[in-house]
């Protein structure tokens, strides 16, 4: 064999230059791979950086200033997105490991069939950034919650994000690798890092005993000493500090971990390996390895919680499955959560020298697996491994080899975890940010789509209403003229015609006595009050009809305002009321006073004379033909001419008669001279008070109350409609403006995450590829 020259021939020149050349080219090709893992690597954190920080402006802007709007798409814990990235990197890769696998060159299409739809689905699904709700174990539909809820669970998603990307930089950085060893409750994960181990370190039974997680390091990076250190806050530990953590006796490690575990969070193992270097994975020369055994998946939601968690801060996930049990629902729903940054998972199926159809047992698994992980299934020959770790010799210092399967999956994972880090390592990383960014671009394309889709609509709407709103401000300035020279016409109508009929009333006030029986001349006062009353009573009843009439004409206009009103703003009922016009009962009479003068009418003319007087008695007796002062005016001419002795003798007794018939005539004129002093009189009152210029004034005043009610709210319904279609442009002109806004918001944002998601796709992590282009 290699290695002991002395039990076969000795190696001939060309075998010796032969076997140069190799390990020179493995030199150079080891050499190439770590030139090739520090460029990576260090291109990762840079990137890493950036997506962090475009995460961080993404979720201050969804809580700040652009709510993001969740697409309606059908997202749900799949492989689909999370093998994406991989299949990009297998497009440079011939297919020879998935030719090596146990299944036909049938699956190995179908595979690729599956590939390729995965790719064609990957700008409709999220992945990281999928919001998806979960009640027990059924979905809840994130379209029947508030935008306000859908945008809190997404800045709650973007912060996790910011979270993980922060422990992703430290885990690139740190030039350790851990391996997480989990799997479903009680399926050999303890007998199987003991296996790998080649002691019997954690114990192992055949019920559920780890309930706590266990790091298993190199004994030389705690300075050669084995110890268990049990440390009660993860967050605080420090190896060269012993308050952070209690030492535990190797012989008291099982109790610790079946007993006293509430006590703490996590044991650290520090453990000697006496193999060498190229057999041992703890101690194998190269970079510092964990072994972490985590507890059972369904053992209660708290440690599954923790165990999902955890696997953020792991390299290599070692994922146990009994071949009895098969994938669990926890073990499902812990490889999707997985596969959102590890597209390879390594996949022990223990005990299986316990099951009697064993191909049966490989063909189910195996078809679990491609559901599960479709980049798993693809390298299954070198990452799917049937085993029975029980089976190992765990005797110290003993030489038996392990089974032909338990061999191969040592190398197998020695290889995956030291030789092909960029894979291991540097891939899930990749893939983290590959998969964040893509949910990123969905978001920011559909929010950047919607935006400018609202932009033109809210455009559209402005340019569609703008015709409507100025029509609104041309119809409120003409309205308001109309309604108002109408209200003004009416008013001047009423008020024209009113005073027109009261002094046309007025002037005819004397027939307002046609109707009162003269009661005789004893009765003469109680004739003139009734004669005063029926005037005051005619000139009412008149004012009142006039009153009528006001309303009637402005019923008319107040019907024509409101027709002008509902033309250009539409139905609304009438609110001013025209019967309540001059409703009020006020005192609107003219009242004059009757006096003993009101009786007597004596009315003296120079310039008429008389023939004598006997023509002045005469005239009297015969019925006033003709009057007092023409007889007095007669009689003194008569005794002008006759100035002699003997004819004043006889003027005397004609004064007498005189006398006589003036008071006969005077009586007999009381009924005329009353009536006319009274309408005289009235008429003066009535000129003198101005009544008719007040009532008519009064009456328009009325009517102009009520056609300026209608009036006010044909003014308040247009100004009315004018702020609300203000107010509605203004609204959305603000969406216009936000819309923008957002859309070139999201519009940049994609452009940055395309950008940055094309650089991260340019890192270089398979190295066989790297290698053949050298």
């Amino acid at each position: 064999m290699f290695g002991h020259p002395s039990e076969g021939p000795l190696p001939s020149p060309s075998n010796s230059s032969t076997n140069a050349a190799r390990t020179h080219q493995h030199r150079l090709n080891a050499a190439q791979e770590q030139r090739t893992y520090r460029d990576s690597c260090q291109r990762l954190i840079s990137h890493i950086g950036s997506v962090s920080a475009l995460c961080q402006d993404l979720k201050h802007a969804n809580q700040e200033k652009f709510p993001i709007f969740y697409p309606s798409i059908n997202s749900k814990p799949s492989i689909s997105r999370s093998q994406t990235l991989n299949v990009l990197e297998n497009q440079h890769l011939n297919m020879m490991n998935s030719m090596r696998r146990s299944s036909t060159t049938t699956e190995t299409l179908v595979v690729k069939q599956q590939q390729q739809q995965q790719l064609e689905q990957q700008s409709k699904e999220l992945n990281i950034l999928n919001l998806d709700l979960k009640v027990g174990h059924s979905s809840t539909d994130i379209s029947t919650l508030e935008s306000k809820s859908i945008a809190k669970l997404l800045s709650e998603k973007l912060e996790q994000s910011i979270k993980h990307l922060t422990r992703l930089h430290a885990r690139v950085a740190d030039t350790s690798s851990k391996v997480l060893v989990t799997g479903d409750l009680n399926s050999g994960k303890s007998t199987f890092v003991n296996a790998l181990l080649k002691r019997e370190i954690l114990p192992a039974d055949q019920q559920p005993c780890t309930s706590v997680f266990c790091e298993v390091l190199d004994a030389m990076l705690n300075d050669g000493l084995e110890q268990v250190h049990a440390i009660p806050i993860v967050e605080s530990y420090n190896r060269l500090d012993p308050n952070t953590y209690h030492i535990i006796e190797m012989r008291h490690l099982y109790k610790v971990i079946t007993e006293d575990y509430e006590h703490y969070k996590m044991l650290k193992i520090y453990a000697n390996d006496a193999r060498t270097t190229q057999e041992s994975l703890l101690h194998n020369g190269v970079v510092d390895i964990a072994l972490i055994d985590s507890p059972g998946l369904n053992t209660d939601s708290v440690k599954t919680t923790a165990v999902f968690a955890r696997q953020e801060e792991i390299d290599v996930v070692v994922f146990v499955v009994s071949a009895e049990n098969h994938f669990t629902l926890s073990g499902k729903e812990f490889l999707w959560n997985a596969a959102n940054e590890k597209t390879h998972i390594f996949i022990v199926v223990n005990r299986f020298d316990s099951i009697r159809d064993k191909d049966r047992c490989k063909r189910l698994i195996l078809e679990q697996i491609r559901q599960l992980s479709a980049a798993t299934y693809a390298d299954a020959d070198d990452l799917v491994h049937f085993v029975s770790a029980g089976n190992v010799d765990l005797e110290p210092g003993s030489r038996k080899l392990d089974a032909p399967d338990f061999a191969r999956l040592e190398q197998r994972l020695r290889a995956f975890v030291l030789e092909n880090r960029t894979k291991s390592k540097l891939l899930p990383a990749k893939n983290y940010l590959a998969n964040l960014l893509m949910d990123i671009n969905i978001l920011s394309e559909t929010n950047s789509k919607k935006s400018s889709d609202a932009y033109a609509q809210a455009t559209m709407e402005l340019e569609k209403d703008l015709p409507a709103y100025e029509h609104l401000l041309r119809v409120r300035d003409k309205v308001l003229k109309q309604v108002e020279k109408a209200a003004e016409v009416t008013v001047s109508s009423i008020q024209t015609k009113t005073q027109q009929k009261l002094n046309e009333a007025v002037e005819h006030i004397g027939d307002a006595m046609n109707s009162i029986e003269y009661p005789g001349i004893f009765l003469i006062w109680q004739y003139a009050q009734d004669i005063a009353d029926s005037m005051v009573q005619k000139l009412l009843t008149d004012v009142r009809q006039e009153e009528m009439n006001g309303r009637q004409e402005t019923a008319i206009c107040l019907e024509q305002m409101h027709r002008m009103g509902t033309e250009h703003l539409g139905g609304y009922p009438l609110t001013a009321n025209v019967e309540k016009m001059c409703s009020k009962n006020r005192d609107r009479r003219v009242t004059i006073q009757v006096e003993a003068t009101d009786f007597f009418d004596l009315v003296l003319d120079d310039k008429l004379s008389g023939v004598a007087l006997s023509g002045g008695a005469a005239a009297m007796v015969g019925g006033r033909m003709l009057g007092f002062k023409d007889a007095v005016s007669s009689m003194w001419s008569v005794s002008n001419i006759m100035s002699g002795p003997n004819v004043r003798k006889w003027v005397i007794p004609v004064i007498g008669v005189a006398s006589v018939g003036f008071l006969v005539y005077v009586v007999s004129d009381m009924r005329n001279a009353v009536e006319r002093k009274l309408v005289k009189k009235f008429k003066n009152e009535v000129r003198e008070t101005k009544y008719i210029e007040a009532q008519s004034v009064r009456i328009a005043r009325e009517s102009r109350k009520v056609l300026r009610i209608e009036g006010w709210e044909i003014q308040t319904r247009i100004e009315k409609a004018i702020e609300q279609k203000e107010q509605k442009r203004h609204d959305t002109e603000a969406v216009a403006l936000s819309s923008k806004e957002t859309a070139e918001y999201f519009a940049n944002m994609y452009q940055k995450s395309n950008a940055l998601l094309e650089k991260v796709e340019m890192v270089q992590t398979d190295p066989q590829h790297l290698l053949k282009e050298a």
